[in-house]
């Protein structure tokens, strides 16, 4: 008997333990709204990635990967529902991988994506780092951001924060 109950607790248990629901996505994947994006272009993104912690500090994006992704209304929701809102969305569609970038920030958080199509583009970075806690080290951080325009043949510089 006591077999059978332990049983069924670890069984209710279970059922107590939260997974997190993705959100249903709204928009549609179009391919034709990313192809201006595709290949190579003349337009340079120069950039910073970092995060102040509450006491001021900043926390830069060293050796963490910064995610470019062009403005459309597929990624925006991504950037609002996802980015600005903390929630999960569905998987992505497989061929929004060929108009993701990335780069990786050098020791003060430094990026750069040459070669672009001109455009509108959303920049995104996790960045993260320790603080002591009550019971030891606790991970904190979270998602620096930008939207950036940049021309044909231009060269922009953006700040990738919150």
């Amino acid at each position: 008997m006591k077999c059978i109950y332990v049983f069924l607790t670890a069984i209710l248990l279970m059922g107590c333990v939260a997974t997190p629901k993705l959100q249903t996505r709204k928009e549609q994947f179009l391919e034709s709204e990313f192809a201006p994006y595709a290949g190579n272009g003349t337009s340079k993104i120069i950039g910073q990635a970092f995060l102040k912690t509450k006491g001021g500090d900043v926390k830069f994006g060293a050796g963490v990967e910064v995610v470019l992704v062009p403005v459309t209304a597929y990624t925006t929701e991504q950037y609002v529902v996802g980015i600005l809102g903390g929630r999960l969305l569905e998987k992505q569609h497989p061929a929004y991988f060929k108009y993701r970038r990335t780069r990786v920030g050098d020791g003060s958080g430094n990026f750069e994506f040459e070669n672009m199509p001109a455009g509108e583009y959303y920049l995104s970075c996790i960045i993260t780092w320790l603080v002591a806690g009550p019971y030891g080290l606790e991970s904190s951080g979270g998602v620096a951001h930008a939207k950036v325009k940049v021309g044909s043949g231009e060269s922009v510089k953006v700040i990738v924060t919150r």
